[in-house]
């Protein structure tokens, strides 16, 4: 039967051989969501973490298992209510969606709503409303910035791995889910990012098809894969962060777009976080 939904190479009962003979001392999980997805995870050290994902995400092309951080288990993921109402036919037509859809286009309506959603909030005052202008266009921000670096900033994980940790209790997963990049793991587990609770801002929702096309653009542009999906939070390793002031500022406008909760001045971004290798979102 065809299907929009990714067929991994490795089957997933060869996947979880594969991880118990080289996790012994912590065995791997599985379980299956309500729409058929199978999950397979295996409980990781923090101070591990980034090296283990970095290895099992050279192995993406041979596996089609994209590996994710998580403080839930598979078991976890699958009875999570992130879940309801997305069943196995609701889960085929959004990702014929996402499939389909031009992602550059969705990421650029999706800059263009939030903008048109701040420009409606700060009314008749002028001075904001240009400020918003050249929080928005790219050409504006780009005189902003700093000039062009040779080399990107050292990006730190603030929730995946590192001492740069909020999250102080409970165990760290790395858990694999069939997608063809990391951009699909919003998909696959819908709602399981902030975005993904279908946040509103006025008239703004944010669906997984959106997250989707946001991180594919990233992934494509600057090599940002995510790293960790967990509710409120999600991190990027950026494999080559834009370092020249208009490419920065391109990606500045995207993010302020996607999450102002974390880039609420596109200038500091757009010389900090946008140029280093990992990029750390959270939504209030």
């Amino acid at each position: 039967m065809n299907t929009f939904l990714h067929q991994p190479r490795l089957a997933a009962d060869e996947l979880f051989r594969v991880l118990s003979a080289c996790f012994p001392q912590s065995p791997p999980t599985r379980a299956t969501t309500p729409a058929g997805v199978e999950v397979i995870g295996v409980s990781v050290a923090r101070d591990r973490m980034r090296d283990i994902w970095d290895e099992w995400r050279g192995q993406h092309g041979e596996t089609g298992w994209w590996p994710h951080v998580s403080l839930m288990s598979p078991d976890d993921v699958a009875r999570a209510s992130f879940h309801e109402g997305v069943d196995a036919a609701a889960l085929e037509n959004l990702m014929a969606e996402v499939v389909c859809q031009d992602h550059d286009a969705r990421t650029a309506s999706v800059v263009v709503s939030s903008f048109r959603w701040s420009m409606e909030c700060v009314g008749g005052d002028e001075e904001d409303r240009q400020g918003w202008r050249d929080d928005y266009d790219p050409d504006r921000l780009a005189p902003q910035l700093g000039p062009e670096l040779a080399e990107p900033l050292a990006g730190v994980s603030r929730w995946g791995s590192g001492d740069r940790d909020t999250w102080g209790w409970g165990p760290r997963w790395l858990n694999f889910v069939p997608a063809r990049g990391g951009y699909e793991v919003p998909v696959v587990l819908p709602h399981v990012i902030g975005t993904g609770n279908w946040f509103r801002y006025g008239d703004r929702i944010l669906t997984p098809a959106d997250d989707a096309a946001l991180l594919r653009r990233w992934q494509e542009q600057w090599g940002a894969e995510l790293f960790l999906a967990q509710g409120a939070y999600l991190e990027l390793v950026v494999r080559r962060p834009p370092l020249h002031p208009r490419a920065a500022a391109q990606a500045a406008t995207e993010l302020l777009g996607y999450c102002a909760d974390t880039v609420q001045d596109p200038r500091t971004a757009g010389d900090g976080m946008v140029r280093s290798t990992v990029w750390s979102l959270w939504w209030d």
